[in-house]
């Protein structure tokens, strides 16, 4: 990238991710930011009532997961976890609540594919299949490409109401990314249900990650979903100021 380049896509509001190929160090290069203090106040106003804007990102997160295994004939029921989701009285208990959904939901994920792709269970830090690499590679992009869209919007991502920031997490994007992994989730199940991708495209060294000529080969069916996914993270992003504006008329 040439600094003209650079400046080229600053100037079109084109934000520029750079990423290792394990995704554990990166860079982000933006364009001139919204300043917004009015919007981080309102984040800051709203620490306080973190359990209920939780509550909404995990009742979308049940049931958009509910639904994504719906799409390959697998029923599950969620009532009794929207229940207990209700009551919940603190953060911790609604995390205990998404960990065991988590678990009850890719056991169910996983048996989708033949045991060359998957030991069954999720795994990541690294990742220890194709199936778990995929996952963890396009979870990673799409939290970037949250945290790229929440800065141009003038929040801050590191302000966040379910995930617990820590150092250099941007908790925000984390915590928006929950109800859009079920989307991903379907994208790389079809990848590899449809044989675009097979065991033999990944590499086994410390974890198990796709092989760079490979990640070439996969943008032409990479690049027009995560398009697709650019109105769901702003429609995320969107019903998050609505729910801080009422939370906030509300203190």
């Amino acid at each position: 990238m040439t600094s003209l380049a650079v400046r080229l896509t600053a100037n079109a509001n084109v934000p520029i991710l750079y990423l290792t190929k394990d995704s554990k160090q990166f860079a982000l290069t933006l364009p001139a930011m919204a300043k917004n203090g009015e919007l981080k106040a309102l984040q800051y106003a709203n620490l306080s009532n973190n359990l209920s804007i939780a509550k909404k990102l995990l009742f979308d997160k049940f049931t958009t997961h509910k639904a994504s295994l719906e799409h390959f004939d697998i029923t599950i029921s969620i009532d009794e976890t929207l229940t207990h989701l209700a009551l919940a009285q603190s953060i911790e208990e609604v995390m205990g609540i998404e960990g065991a959904f988590a678990k009850r939901y890719f056991a169910h994920y996983f048996s989708l594919f033949e045991k060359s792709l998957t030991k069954g269970f999720r795994s990541k830090n690294p990742p220890l299949d194709p199936i778990n690499a995929m996952l963890s590679y396009i979870y990673t992009l799409s939290y970037y490409a949250i945290t790229a869209k929440l800065y141009m919007r003038g929040f801050d991502p590191s302000l966040s109401y379910l995930h617990t920031p820590l150092r250099s997490h941007f908790a925000l994007s984390s915590d928006l990314l929950e109800p859009l992994r079920a989307s991903i989730n379907c994208f790389v199940a079809e990848l590899f249900l449809k044989q675009i991708l097979h065991a033999e495209d990944f590499t086994c060294k410390n974890g198990v990650y796709l092989k760079y000529d490979t990640r070439r080969q996969l943008w032409t069916h990479l690049k027009p979903f995560m398009n697709s996914l650019n109105p769901q993270i702003n429609r995320q992003i969107v019903m998050l100021k609505k729910n801080l504006e009422k939370n906030d008329a509300l203190l």
